[in-house]
Formats: structure tokens, C-alpha cells, sequence
């Protein structure tokens, strides 16, 4: 019998996971061109309580979606090799880190003005800080990764957050104690980016696990098959919506503002942050003992960072401000191009020894036990 033909969401998905990168940098390409339809959207408070953006709402639908398609059997693989997951974490956390300690130092001694160095690196900061982004297992799927893993330190930083972003937010607090060095200090100190991390970022994903679990069983998994496909393609046309609104919002501003230093200064800080972490992770774990592809997928966790969260905090804390969400975005168009080239990288400097877990990456599951990992 012939294949039915696949629904139409299910095609478009994959070609727009196929051409991400074109797509992301389509979107912001689209958003220097219209910024006014972005800032209408943006500015939009028809029916919206007070201090509650449109684009927060998208971040909500992002992280609910992305927890809706986490499959609990992705889970219980994950777990079942803590040492690498927690690894895997201290790499990614480290890496960010130094890089950013690294171009603070860089920022404050060779910008002449210590104002915007200051504030370039509370954008850099906010994004360094944020947990892991989804689009990890997309690229991680291209490459070739470990998808178990992958989603294991996307879920657990995200689960994280608001504990591991105060603690690095405070990293970037200046030496002097006036302007955003005092702002960040407060941000960093106080209970608003704990809250704003659980409301707009922790609680969503974890309602979207818990949806997935409820429907598990309705229409006898009927209703579930029908979500999860529609629901990808609505979440990936979310985080290219998010990426045109946040497009816009950079030119508006550099249109008011015309600084072509300071954007040429954003520019080379955004892809140097970004490029840091993808290149130091590749370097730590290209003669490491783990598998090829938890090798891919730790490089890749490495410089992936949810900019979209980076975004809504930097909105909600800092307005405007074009020296703190110029380096978000070129960072979030940055990581999609180096995501794009790593598979090529990585054919291009193969591990030339092998190891033994190399050999391969399956579990072993005595037959007299339930493979519980089954469970989704």
C-alpha cells in the first residue's frame, strides 16, 4: 500500500529545521526592515495586565512547548548517567563563566567609554546567564548528538535558573558602584530575576511536562499524536517570531540613536562571547573518553543560550536600553550560525583514536528488569 502523505505541519517543520539558520537570520533581516509592525506588536497591552509584554506571553508559549515534546523515556536516559549530565553541566556553567569574566576585563580596559563598556557587558552578562536553549536538540540532531543528554541540559538548567543566574549575574558587577554596575548589583541580589525566571521560564516548562503527562492516555494517545506535531511548528514559528520582534527592537533603537561605534562594539563582543564557549568546549572534549556524540552535544550546550529569556529580562529590567540588547541579539544570531558550521567542523577534525565509549552508547538492561525508560 502506499505511504500516506505526511500532514502539511509535519513538512513545514522540517524544512524550516532544515534551513534554521537561514530562517533565524530571515527573521532578523525582516525585522530591520519592519521594525514599526514589531513595536506595535511589542507595545501591545490590549487585555494584558499591568507590567505583562506580548513578547513574555511568547516566551511562555516557548518553554511550554518545549516541555510538552520532552519525552519522559529522553529523561530517565539522561539520568541514567548522572556523571556525565553533571558534566555536562559544569562545562557549559564554567565555560560561560570565564568567557564572560574575560570580556569584562577586555571591555573595561580597552573601551574608552567606561559607561557603555559597563553596559555592553550587562547584555553579555544577562545572556551568559540564561539556561541552556532548545534549538540545542535541533542542532544536536543534525550533528549527529547525544539526544538523551541534550535534552537533559536543557531541562535541568532551565529547571535551574533561578538559582544559577543570580549566582552568575554577579559576576559581571563592576568595581565602581554608580550606574548599571549598582542596577546589576541590585538585580543580581534581589528576588526579581528569581521570580522572573520561575514565572516566565521554570513554571511554564513544567506545566508543559505536566500536560504531556495528562494527555497521555486521552482519546487513547489520539489527542496527543495530533498535538505534538502542530505544537513543533508552533514553537518554532514562536522563536522565529521572537527573533523578528527582537530584530525590530535593535534597529528601532539604533535608528533613534545612530551609534555606529557602539553597534560595531555589540556586534564583536556578541559573536567573540559566543564563538568563546563553542571553541573551549570543543577543545576540552575533543580528546576526551566520551562518546562522539555526547561529545557534539556538550559543545553544542556550551554556546546555546536561550536569548529570547535574555531578551524578556533585559526588557523588563533595563526598557530600552539599545548597549544591553544589541549584544543579546547578535549572540542569538551568532549561536545559529556557529550551530550551523559545527557539524562541518566536526567532519573536518575527526577524532582520530578511538575509545571505549566509542564503541557504543547504548545502556544495558538486564532482561529480568522493566526498562523503565520506555515509559513516555
Amino acid at each position: 500500500m502506499p505511504r500516506s502523505p505526511r500532514p502539511l505541519c509535519v513538512r513545514l517543520d522540517r524544512a524550516l529545521r532544515r534551513r534554521l539558520a537561514a530562517a533565524t537570520l530571515a527573521a532578523c533581516l525582516l525585522g530591520g526592515l519592519l521594525p514599526g509592525t514589531a513595536g506595535a506588536i511589542r507595545h501591545c497591552r490590549t487585555g494584558l495586565p499591568p507590567g505583562v509584554t506580548l513578547p513574555m506571553l511568547m516566551l511562555v508559549a516557548a518553554m511550554f512547548i518545549g516541555g510538552f515534546e520532552t519525552r519522559a523515556a529522553d529523561v530517565g536516559r539522561a539520568l541514567l548517567r548522572p556523571g556525565l549530565l553533571l558534566a555536562g553541566l559544569g562545562v557549559a556553567l564554567l565555560l560561560r563563566t570565564l568567557v564572560l569574566l574575560g570580556a569584562e576585563r577586555a571591555a573595561a580596559g580597552c573601551w574608552p567609554d567606561g559607561r557603555e563598556a559597563r553596559w555592553l557587558v550587562v547584555g553579555l552578562a544577562l545572556t551568559a546567564a540564561m539556561p541552556v536553549a532548545g534549538a540545542a536538540q535541533t542542532w544536536g540532531a543534525r550533528a549527529g548528538g547525544d539526544a538523551p543528554l541534550g535534552l537533559g541540559l536543557v531541562l535541568s538548567t532551565t529547571l535551574l535558573s533561578p538559582l544559577t543566574t543570580p549566582l552568575e549575574l554577579a559576576l559581571a558587577e563592576g568595581p565602581e558602584a554608580d550606574g548599571p554596575g549598582r542596577v546589576l548589583d541590585a538585580l543580581a541580589r534581589s528576588d526579581a530575576t528569581c521570580r522572573f525566571m520561575v514565572l516566565w521560564v521554570v513554571l511554564p516548562c513544567v506545566a508543559g511536562l505536566l500536560a504531556r503527562r495528562a494527555t497521555r492516555r486521552a482519546l487513547r494517545g489520539r489527542l496527543r499524536a495530533a498535538l505534538l506535531p502542530r505544537l513543533r511548528l508552533a514553537g518554532l514559528l514562536n522563536a522565529l517570531a521572537l527573533t523578528y520582534l527582537n530584530a525590530a527592537g535593535v534597529a528601532r533603537e539604533v535608528a533613534l540613536r545612530p551609534e555606529p561605534r557602539l553597534v560595531a562594539a555589540a556586534a564583536a563582543c556578541g559573536v567573540l562571547v559566543c564563538a568563546g564557549p563553542f571553541l573551549a568546549a570543543w577543545l576540552a572534549v575533543h580528546r576526551s573518553r566520551t562518546a562522539p556524540a555526547a561529545r557534539t552535544t556538550l559543545t553544542l550546550a556550551s554556546g546555546l543560550n536561550n536569548t529570547s529569556a535574555a531578551a524578556g529580562l533585559a526588557g523588563a529590567q533595563f526598557g530600552g536600553h539599545p548597549a544591553v540588547l544589541l549584544p543579546i541579539f547578535f549572540y542569538g544570531a551568532a549561536q545559529q550560525v556557529l550551530a550551523a558550521l559545527l557539524p562541518g567542523l566536526l567532519r573536518a577534525f575527526p577524532i582520530s583514536r578511538s575509545t571505549c565509549a566509542d564503541a557504543g552508547t547504548a545502556v544495558p538492561m538486564p532482561r529480568s528488569l522493566p526498562d523503565f525508560t520506555r515509559v513516555s
